[in-house]
Parts: C-alpha cells; sequence; structure tokens
C-alpha cells in the first residue's frame, strides 16, 4: 500500500522530480500556491516534502510540522537551512539544493526506506 505524502513546492520543480521518481510507490498531493495553502486542512499524511524558499515559506514549514511524522525540508541556500536548524525540529531531513540531483535522490531513497515509507 502506498502511503500519502504532501509536498509544499512553490517553485514546481522539486516536486515534478519527486512525482517522476517515486509516483509508483507513494501517493503524493501537491501545494504550488502559497496561496491556497491551508494547514488547518492537511491530516492524515505519512510525510511531508516541504520546500522553503522564503520567509513566507518559512512560516507555512512552522505551521505544518507537527501534523506529518516524517519530514523533508529543502532549502535552495545556507541561510534557509540555518534558520531551519535553529528550530530543533528533531527527525528533520534538510535537503540542500546545491547537491547533484543524484546525491539528493540518494539521501531521499535512504531516509525514505529507513523510515519505512517505501519497501
Amino acid at each position: 500500500m502506498n502511503k500519502k505524502v504532501y509536498i509544499y513546492d512553490t517553485s514546481k520543480g522539486f516536486s515534478s522530480l519527486l512525482k517522476h521518481y517515486y509516483s509508483s510507490k507513494l501517493n503524493f498531493d501537491v501545494c504550488t500556491n502559497k496561496k491556497r495553502f491551508e494547514p488547518d486542512s492537511i491530516q492524515g499524511y505519512d510525510a511531508c516534502f516541504f520546500v522553503v524558499n522564503d520567509m513566507d515559506d518559512f512560516t507555512n514549514l512552522i505551521n505544518l510540522y507537527f501534523k506529518i511524522e516524517h519530514f523533508f525540508v529543502g532549502v535552495p541556500n545556507l541561510i534557509i537551512k540555518d534558520k531551519i536548524e535553529r528550530l530543533k525540529y528533531e527527525e528533520i531531513v534538510v535537503l540542500e539544493f546545491d547537491k547533484s540531483k543524484h546525491e539528493l535522490l540518494k539521501i531521499i531513497n535512504q531516509n525514505l526506506l529507513q523510515r519505512k515509507l517505501i519497501a
């Protein structure tokens, strides 16, 4: 049975990558518009991939973090990575977008397997 995964990606590129490589293993719901993001209506997800591009996204991350058990956060730069690390959220997987696609997929795959989200 496929796990249900929420993706927040206003730039749309990362969500396309995830859907391309994992659509046969995971069921995705994607939010690409900040104006349509409603954290109160988000329930029943096994994992979340959340791309933080700016402070609005950072605030949205804080509003959603405690609703989903397994959290992957994509960061495009070191300033945002530092802000996320200062939150000291446990069990969060930070995905640095300056890594190669191969490296990112390896990190994602290892963590999905470890958390038993894919077999």
